[in-house]
């Protein structure tokens, strides 16, 4: 009797402040995990919202090189210096092209206004493009992302292509060049998840026509 007594003993529960000291340790190693996998999960997602924004961006910059490539700076349009011949201060936001060619004119600028662009109250200003004389005109940024900045830098200032007949000579001997800055904004609902992703190139078209 007196060893099942003491068996008895040796085989009582945990205390209410065992428990307690479980529970909390528990709790906390809980809480700990599911911060660790909110900011796994956070981080994943603005690893693919950067991808993202990178490829969007690259995609409009191209964009933008192709149409230098395969024309001319219009030097004769009416933004610049009102169709002077001569560009204005560098650098500007918008590029005015021109295939000597077909004729054919194509705009590209940086639009300031909401209802241009996705009319969502976020998304601008916004890169835009007119290949009609800017009857028309379609978007080359994505929805969810603003441009900061835009600037082309054009050189030289007037056409080397057109020949002067007062000093009978070109204007420049030098191909000319364009060289693009924009800088990509990609929006997100916490502002610490948003990302500025700048971009520059220089691009030289490929028409010679001397």
């Amino acid at each position: 009797m007196i060893g099942d007594k003491q068996g008895k003993k040796h085989r009582a529960g945990f205390t209410l402040v065992e428990l307690l000291v479980v529970m909390v340790i528990f709790g906390t190693m809980m809480t700990a995990m599911s911060d660790i996998y909110v900011q796994t999960l956070r981080y994943g997602q603005q690893i693919v919202m950067r991808a993202k924004l990178q490829a969007d961006a690259r995609n409009a910059l191209e964009a933008i090189a192709r149409a230098v490539r395969v024309s001319n700076i219009n030097y004769t349009s009416l933004n610049y210096n009102g169709g002077s011949g001569t560009l204005p201060a560098m650098p500007v936001t918008e590029l005015d092209l021109k295939n000597p060619k077909t004729g054919d004119t194509s705009n590209i600028r940086l639009d300031m206004t909401d209802a241009n662009c996705y009319n969502d109250g976020k998304s601008f200003p916004c890169l835009d493009v007119s290949t009609d004389g800017g009857s028309n005109w379609s978007l080359l940024s994505p929805k969810g992302v603003k441009i900061d900045n835009l600037k082309f830098y054009i050189y030289p200032s007037q056409d080397p292509f057109a020949f002067n007949t007062t000093t009978g000579a070109f204007p420049s001997n030098n191909q000319p060049t364009v060289t693009i800055f924009v800088q990509f904004h990609g929006l997100a609902t916490r502002p610490g998840d948003e990302w500025v992703y700048p971009l520059q190139t220089t691009v030289t078209p490929r028409l010679y026509l001397r």
